[in-house]
């Protein structure tokens, strides 16, 4: 029974997924934001994550976009190295936080033993409240010390959405990837 009960690297391979999953239905969704709002659709990349590596730079493309409202990417060049490390940014976190959520998940199925959790509804239902914690800690924790012109310059509402979409998608790939260790024999007895 103990042994059913380790994480395997197959678990976290599976978590991994569904995080990156969850990752680019958020980058879609902010890219088609920022196209849909005259801001270019490579915006969220090649300026918002990349600005995390090249701050220097970013600072000069938030600085222009308060001079020209609206213009933010329009008139900045596409520069392929800040798409690529956004992109890697953007992906890396999203896996990383696909394996912390799963494993945060498990955790909370074997210790709390919640009936809801290993259903699609329940695991779903806690992964959208992960992404909205996510928000909450990427506005006011990560983006003030890392970035703080981001921070003024990130649309609330859309960031929401997205994080709702990551926890969303996140949530119905986990399930259907993962839902064999979610509800194994040894997670439905009872402690001893």
């Amino acid at each position: 029974m103990e042994a059913s009960r380790r994480i395997d690297s197959r678990f976290v391979g599976l978590a991994a997924v569904s995080g990156a999953g969850g990752g680019v239905v958020m980058a879609m969704w902010m890219m088609i934001y920022s196209a849909a709002t005259n801001n270019g659709f490579w915006t969220p990349l090649n300026v918002c994550m990349a600005s995390f590596i090249y701050r220097s730079d970013a600072e000069m493309m938030m600085k222009e976009m308060m001079m020209h409202p609206g213009m933010m990417s329009m008139n900045a060049a596409l520069i392929p190295s800040h798409l690529a490390v956004g992109f890697l940014l953007h992906m890396t976190f999203s896996v990383v936080v696909g394996v912390s959520f799963a494993l945060i998940l498990l955790a909370a199925i074997r210790v709390l033993r919640l009936p809801l959790l290993v259903t699609r509804l329940g695991y779903t239902g806690a992964a959208v409240i992960g992404g909205l914690v996510l928000y909450g800690l990427m506005m006011y924790v990560i983006l003030p010390g890392a970035n703080p012109l981001m921070v003024d310059a990130t649309p609330r509402g859309a960031f929401i959405v997205g994080h709702i979409l990551y926890g969303l998608t996140f949530g119905l790939i986990a399930f259907a990837l993962l839902r064999p260790s979610l509800t194994a024999q040894s997670l439905r007895q009872a402690p001893a």
